[in-house]
């Protein structure tokens, strides 16, 4: 696959991601009460601002992961070496540092772990995509 076109695709996980994580169904509900936003105040919000930062910081993401995605792990399937890289290398330091500094802002344990998570899924399934669809790094000769 053209490499922009998989930094592209791969920027869009965490987007599609939220878009069910966040759901009012799923953990948005759980999420808004943690904050005390309501259906309202988010309506209120610059949405178009918010979902466009966001998706700018996703696209980063993917292409630093990219530059990654073509090593390979004899044995295993590059979908699971990629969501082993997204999850734990990329998603775990992430989870650590949006807990931190959760803390201090006094958010609840609730808002802590859905971020969090979020995060690890996220970068995870991110990984586990372009992995998969990168070109094998060439094999040297040593």
């Amino acid at each position: 696959m053209n490499p922009y076109l998989a930094i592209f695709l791969g920027g869009l996980i965490p987007m599609i991601v939220g878009f069910i994580w966040y759901h009012e169904k799923v953990f948005g509900g759980a999420w808004m009460k943690s904050l005390g936003f309501t259906a309202e105040s988010i309506k209120q919000s610059n949405m178009g601002l918010i979902m466009g930062l966001s998706t700018l910081c996703s696209l980063f993401l993917s292409w630093r992961m990219n530059d990654y995605a073509s090593h390979t792990e004899p044995g295993m399937s590059q979908f699971v070496h990629g969501f082993f890289h997204g999850a734990y290398s990329m998603g775990l330091p992430a989870a650590v540092v949006l807990i931190s500094n959760g803390l201090f802002q006094r958010n609840s344990m609730t808002n802590l772990l859905i971020n969090a998570a979020y995060w690890i899924v996220a970068l995870g399934l991110m990984g586990s995509f372009l992995y998969s669809v990168a070109a094998p790094e060439a094999a040297t000769g040593g």
